[in-house]
């Protein structure tokens, strides 16, 4: 195998098969439960040539692994076999958290499958804005419709993708069963039953009317609501017939909850949220950007950028674009880059410039970890370089009104989803922050004594 060397490399370095308790993985690390921590050999991983840097994390660590950590990740799991189930770990380790974290965590644990579902349909609709503004296509013909259709489909269903991932990460008995509810409450809205009504009846109880396509709350509380469904039906169910009667007892009763309570809470949420996206966007546009352009590398660094993708969802739901996250992302990763770049031209060290060079051209391209753990963590005059051409552009993109029409890694390859009405502000702001960092890394570099590796 292409990684099993470099596989071998990291588990030894954490401690040996017997130490590993589980292996997961996000968009760029592994991510390691351990049985004992003081068996890490953290500058071991350190020097391997493949890992740009390691996060220390309750009960383990997480290896920064980069683009390549699906085949790495692939490779442990079918080489080394781990004893202790998922759900044991992902007990224990949610009793240790504070409630706050322990949310913020599900959160971002539920919507990192989604990720490239979305970066997918980010770049169709890209594709579909530039097709429509240069007239590549007749916007009439089915061709173009149909590559529109690709661009949205994804965001019209998306209850179905979060209720399966959801129900994976909170430990339904059934996954499909959580699906199946969601589909009721869209089938609510696509059959055509309720006309023109508001209110519609079942038995005596009332339906609110609400729109549920286009939707995240809805499938997030059907979740949390099966969980404790499907406990309370095993218990009371005689087990000779449980084959079928739990399943339809399970999909009655969360259906009957769903419509009559708990949707029309989950619209109620969203219908709050929307409104306070649209206060943001009409008040303090300008300081949301501005905090989020700063603090983009720690947000990312702790992973807690995941716990926001929810808000980003739901505001492509309410306006159709992003008003908030992509200026600020666009913003921090170029000034990042033109941080590192910056330091590379004042070192003096060619191992320096080399790892520099190389790190701040992935970061041009969207792929910041590399950049953050291998130079921005290591030399805080690039960090604060960072921090504060990031602010700087996050605040312009606000002031500026930048939106994005898709979700993508903010690089330059993806300045394509920045399309649209506001482009040219989109432009303005990647130019500023990737010269802000670059002159202010050399400044703080220059000024410095010295050359750190």
């Amino acid at each position: 195998m292409k990684y099993e060397e470099l596989s071998k490399q990291i588990i030894e370095k954490v401690g040996g098969v017997e130490n590993v308790k589980k292996v997961t993985h996000c968009s760029t690390r592994l991510r390691f439960q351990l049985n004992d921590l003081s068996k890490i050999d953290k500058e071991g991983l350190k020097n391997i040539p493949e890992v740009p840097g390691i996060k220390d994390q309750k009960g383990g660590i997480q290896v920064i692994i980069g683009q390549q950590v699906d085949d790495v990740y692939e490779t442990i799991t079918k080489v080394y076999t781990f004893e202790e189930k998922p759900t044991d770990i992902n007990q224990k380790q949610e009793k240790e958290k504070n409630p706050f974290v322990r949310f913020m965590n599900l959160l971002a644990d539920c919507f990192v499958p989604l990720i490239p579902v979305l970066i997918a349909a980010g770049l169709t609709s890209a594709i579909s804005t530039l097709i429509s503004t240069f007239g590549w296509l007749d916007t009439e013909g089915t061709t173009y419709q149909i590559i529109d259709l690709l661009a949205d489909a994804p965001l019209y269903f998306i209850p179905f993708i979060i209720a399966h991932s959801a129900g994976k990460r909170i430990g339904v008995k059934n996954p499909y069963m959580t699906m199946a509810v969601i589909a009721t409450l869209v089938y609510l809205n696509v059959s055509g039953i309720a006309g023109e009504e508001t209110y519609l009846s079942f038995f005596g109880l009332p339906i609110r009317v609400a729109t549920y396509t286009s939707s995240i709350v809805p499938a997030l509380l059907c979740v949390f609501a099966q969980k404790y469904i499907e406990l309370g039906i095993h218990k009371i169910t005689p087990k000779a017939i449980s084959t079928f009667l739990e399943p339809l007892l399970t999909y009655l009763v969360l259906s009957v909850i769903m419509l009559v309570v708990l949707g029309p809470i989950a619209a109620y949420i969203s219908d709050g949220l929307a409104w306070v996206l649209q206060a943001t966007v009409n008040s303090n546009k300008w300081l949301v950007c501005g905090i989020l352009g700063a603090l983009m590398i720690p947000l990312i660094s702790t992973g807690l950028h995941y716990s926001l993708m929810p808000v980003v969802i739901a505001n492509f739901m309410v306006l159709g674009y992003d008003t908030f996250w992509a200026g600020p992302s666009f913003a921090s990763n170029m000034a990042l880059a033109g941080a590192v770049l910056g330091y590379a031209l004042v070192s003096k060290r060619k191992d320096v410039k080399e790892i520099c060079l190389a790190t701040g051209t992935t970061a041009l391209l969207g792929i910041t970890e590399p950049a953050i753990y291998s130079v921005a963590f290591v030399n805080r005059k690039v960090l604060y370089s960072c921090c504060i051409a990031g602010g700087i552009g996050g605040f312009l993109s606000g002031l500026l009104g930048v939106n994005s029409y898709g979700m993508a890694p903010a690089g330059l390859t993806s300045i394509p989803v920045l399309a649209g009405p506001t482009f040219v502000n989109g432009i303005i702001t990647i130019i500023v922050s990737v010269t802000l960092g670059f002159v202010i890394s050399v400044i703080l570099n220059k000024a410095g004594k010295k050359d750190v590796q």
